[in-house]
């Protein structure tokens, strides 16, 4: 049964699979990020091709979304499909979602002319539009909800550890390739 383009049967499979085997709910998520010059960049993830690059003012060629707005994106991404799939479990018809997201950069640190600041967003505020056949009780339950279960918020919110190792490849004169 498919509701708001959520396939139900699917995830309810699934959610059977994962009350009997936790171990069947874990995922390592993967992707390969290639420099293209400059500020450029492509990173592939499964099927998908996903440009970044800094606007003109920051020295890029403004050939995609920034990193930060693709951070960004990635979260009201993350929060309207657990919106849509809390309300097709709640079996609320939704008509559309809408978020509108601005964060706040404070570019110093990431342009080296300040060490007392983070290079991080300092806030995130999301205004969150959705148009469904329910009260409005129960659409402001569904937003907290939907942003309550959403990956992305949580590891934005837990700051998740980032662990960096350096890769080398060997090349065939005997050197290290950097």
């Amino acid at each position: 049964m498919m509701r708001n383009g959520v396939d139900m049967e699917r995830v309810n499979a699934l959610k059977e699979v994962v009350r009997k085997d936790a171990a069947a709910g874990r995922r390592t998520l993967s992707g390969i990020t290639s420099w293209n010059g400059g500020a450029h960049s492509t990173t592939i993830v499964r099927n998908f091709a996903i440009p970044a690059d800094e606007p003109v003012v920051l020295g890029g060629t403004d050939r995609g979304a920034s990193p930060t707005e693709l951070v960004l994106t990635g979260l009201c991404a993350c929060i309207a499909t657990s919106i849509a799939y809390s309300a097709a479990e709640d079996g609320i018809e939704v008509d559309s979602i809408e978020i509108d997201v601005a964060g706040d950069l404070d570019l110093r640190r990431f342009l080296e002319v300040s060490d007392d600041v983070r290079p991080g967003l300092e806030e995130i505020r999301l205004t969150v539009r959705v148009d469904a056949d329910a009260p409005r009780e129960k659409i402001e339950e569904l937003v907290h909800h939907g942003y309550r279960r959403s990956p992305v918020a949580a590891s934005l919110e837990g700051r998740v550890p980032v662990r960096v190792c350096i890769g080398w490849e060997e090349t065939g004169s005997g050197g290290t390739q950097r």
